[in-house]
């Protein structure tokens, strides 16, 4: 019986997206080492801004496509930052054009598509190449809400895996309740 337990709540916890680590950041992660390709919205390449909209629209978050207009979503993050909060650096002498984006992990780190290193990497802010070229953060709602006041939908999924995460959720939900089960005597 025990066996069963663990292994029905094992299946729970990483199959039906809790929130021990379904967060935009864990998947921006988990993406770490696909090749960067300038225009590239995902799954197998990215480019910065294309990483951001894929991530986050797994959240339910439609994010626009390019840099600048992510930039523009959201409230000013402020002096500290957050983990989620995107990050915006400019290539610009001027720092007034946004060119890149990229994501806060926490402890001074970022995930992004990166040009300069042609893939998807942690990258540390400490580094004078992102301290010289850092604009400012913005912050989105955690409940798929943009804070400025707008409510982001879910874009529609043409590939259909919205609707089959749904119903493999179901399922294991429903294998999860019959492991849990006490065997009839």
């Amino acid at each position: 019986m025990i066996p069963r337990i663990a292994c029905s709540i094992a299946v729970s916890v990483v199959c039906l997206g809790t929130n021990l680590s379904a967060d935009v950041v864990d998947f921006a992660a988990s993406l770490i080492g696909r090749p960067y390709v300038w225009g590239a919205e995902g799954p197998h390449s990215f480019d910065c801004s294309g990483l951001m909209q894929f991530v986050h629209r797994e959240f339910g978050i439609d994010l626009p496509r390019r840099a600048i207009s992510q930039s523009r979503v959201g409230d000013a993050a402020g002096r500290r930052l957050q983990r989620g909060d995107l990050l915006f650096f400019s290539n610009d002498s001027r720092r007034s054009l946004v060119t890149h984006v990229g994501i806060y992990e926490g402890d001074g780190m970022m995930i992004d598509a990166s040009q300069r290193h042609g893939r998807v990497r942690r990258d540390d802010l400490d580094d004078p190449f992102w301290t010289d070229r850092f604009m400012f953060a913005r912050r989105l709602d955690d409940s798929g809400a943009l804070r400025d006041g707008r409510r982001s939908e879910p874009s529609a999924r043409r590939d259909g895996r919205g609707d089959r995460s749904r119903a493999a959720r179901r399922v294991l939900e429903q294998l999860a309740d019959v492991l849990i089960r006490r065997p009839r005597r």
